[in-house]
């Protein structure tokens, strides 16, 4: 009889040590959920959502809509004219240079370009105005300059580099695309460096979340010249040697610049940019 009461109670003991094992494994299951709980509560509020949600997709959006949108310059001419006249014991002979440079606003947007253009914003406008800009800064030759220089009204090299700083805003719809309030409008600024490069950055209200997009231009910038051409004078002569005594020879070298910004050159980052804006 005592035996057995020895061998229930050593049963009874058994079962208490696994209840109780058991009740600690869930306390402390419980208490891990409770602290990351509260580490997530404290990381991601219910504003801070909100705000993470709309930042991150008007920035999304917006490289979405501008992927593989180009520029493309109108031609700048570069001439060069050789006059001569060895008639009637003249020797005459003259060069000249002129120099051409589109203006501004008379590039070409294409690419998705109208994409943007039909959103109402004005980006398209924007890049197009100030690739017009950048174009004589850059990519003309300085000899180009420096031979018509002295000519009434040739055009001169800027003596700053053109600089844009455009702000706007965005705001951003909900997944059934209905444009909702509590996400808020983004601000967001777009900035274009000397070589073509995009900086475009985005926050909220408050600015306390932001995001930079920096975007790597695909810049080709083609010269072609042309055959020379000759013009000669009605009342030329010829000499002995058959050689044409008046006339003129042409020679046209242009310069067009093709500028592309692709997704895949793109960088996102959190933060807002810094810049000397």
């Amino acid at each position: 009889m005592k035996n057995d009461f020895t061998k229930l109670n050593r049963t009874r003991g058994a079962a208490i040590a696994i209840a109780l094992l058991i009740f600690l494994l869930c306390a402390l299951a419980g208490a891990s959920a409770y602290i990351m709980a509260i580490s997530n509560a404290g990381r991601y509020s219910h504003a801070n959502e909100q705000q993470y949600y709309s930042v991150s997709s008007a920035a999304l959006l917006l490289v979405d809509m501008m992927d593989r949108i180009e520029y493309t310059s109108q031609l700048t001419n570069y001439d060069y004219q050789r006059t001569w006249n060895y008639a009637d014991g003249k020797h005459e002979t003259s060069d000249g240079y002129t120099l051409t440079i589109p203006s501004v606003n008379s590039g070409v947007m294409g690419g998705d370009a109208s994409t943007l253009r039909g959103s109402g914003l004005k980006i398209s406008s924007v890049i197009r105005e100030q690739c017009d800009k950048l174009v004589p800064y850059l990519n003309v030759p300085e000899e180009w300059y420096a031979s018509v220089a002295g000519n009434a009204g040739a055009p001169t090299r800027p003596s700053q580099v053109p600089s844009v700083s455009y702000e706007f805003t965005v705001t951003v719809q909900d997944s059934s695309g209905n444009t909702d309030d509590k996400y808020g409008t983004v601000n967001c600024k777009l900035v274009m460096n000397a070589n073509y490069d995009l900086l475009l950055t985005f926050n909220g209200g408050d600015g306390e979340y932001a995001i930079t997009v920096y975007w790597v231009a695909d810049v080709k910038a083609v010269q072609s010249t042309s055959e020379p051409e000759y013009v000669y004078a009605d009342s030329a002569v010829q000499d002995e040697n058959g050689n044409y005594t008046v006339g003129t020879m042409t020679q046209k070298r242009t310069l067009q610049v093709t500028v592309r910004w692709k997704k895949e050159n793109v960088t996102i980052s959190r933060g807002e940019a810094i810049t000397n804006e």
